[in-house]
């Protein structure tokens, strides 16, 4: 089953997923149950003009069907409050499809957290679990994400860290992304230029290293430059990494635009979200644009 958890009440998450849903071919919409409240289900396809009936838990919806899970109570924000539903109905066949939120919504034990993954983190009591973005034809891992700049040189001193989030990533890849080369981009400005610029990036001939022996049937590339390692992409079975969040997420946008999926591995199922967020300011104006959602529903049906 993929569940699919709301979002923002006033954000464009559900919105672009019944763009993309009402044009799944074949049966694959058998496979899928949103988990939302009623109030913000009616005025989300209110304002998309289409014509639905709620009827016994499911959405019937132009000429497709959706199975339902209406929520009642209201102790958390509703994004939370669906999420933290799907969580513990989800087991290791199934995918979870976040809808696009904002982080003032996520919360647990009453803490405000910085995103998807960070609750998943908190609630799992795992640390490492990976951040990947995947596109048509590359995957992006980054080995730190929301975190301010002053902590990511000490997080990436810790080399159990990087290999516990390599492993990870590369472990549960989607079957059709088996992976086969991995490269690595610098932390500092070319590399460090062998100590001259920093001496940074040595932990990762260590890692290097211990990842060869590890995994001898995939190619590890040393490390290159952060600004030119893009020119290496060819397809799903390579894997690049970068040390930083706006390293990766800067060329990964730049290339892919929408069309990229959010991939948490390492949960007791896969979990994946469009690579964008609410666009409050498109909300009830029926202008949001589906194209990610497309990509990432065609993408997961046959994971």
């Amino acid at each position: 089953m993929i569940y699919v958890t709301q979002g923002h009440e006033k954000g464009v998450g559900l919105e672009i997923f019944f763009k993309s849903f009402i044009n799944l071919e074949g049966n694959n919409q058998e496979n899928f149950t949103l988990i939302t409240f009623a109030e913000t289900l009616k005025s989300n396809l209110e304002s998309l003009s289409l014509k639905f009936k709620i009827d016994d838990n499911k959405l019937i919806l132009d000429h497709v069907q959706l199975k339902l899970i209406l929520l009642t109570n209201k102790n958390e924000p509703e994004s939370t409050t669906a999420l933290l539903f799907a969580i513990n109905i989800c087991n290791e066949n199934d995918i979870l499809l976040t809808l696009p939120t904002s982080k003032d919504q996520i919360l647990l034990n009453n803490k405000v957290l910085s995103g998807h993954t960070e609750l998943f983190r908190s609630y799992y009591n795992q640390p490492d679990l990976p951040m990947t973005f995947l596109s048509h034809d590359s995957n992006f891992l980054l080995l730190t994400d929301h975190i301010s700049l002053d902590k990511v040189l000490p997080t990436l001193s810790d080399k159990n860290f990087i290999l516990s989030k390599i492993r990870l990533c590369i472990n549960n890849m989607p079957h059709d992304r088996n992976i086969r080369e991995v490269f690595f981009a610098g932390f500092n400005p070319h590399c460090g230029e062998n100590g001259i610029i920093g001496t940074h990036d040595k932990i990762i001939t260590n890692v290097l290293d211990i990842l060869k022996l590890e995994y001898p049937t995939i190619k590890f590339h040393p490390m290159m430059a952060a600004d030119t390692i893009h020119f290496q992409i060819k397809d799903k079975s390579q894997l690049f990494i970068f040390g930083y969040h706006d390293q990766g997420l800067g060329i990964f946008k730049q290339r892919y635009g929408l069309s990229g999926i959010n991939f948490t591995q390492g949960l007791p199922y896969k979990r994946v979200s469009v690579d964008h967020g609410t666009a409050f300011d498109l909300w009830g104006k029926n202008k949001a644009n589906s194209i990610g959602m497309n990509f990432l529903l065609n993408e997961i049906k046959n994971w």
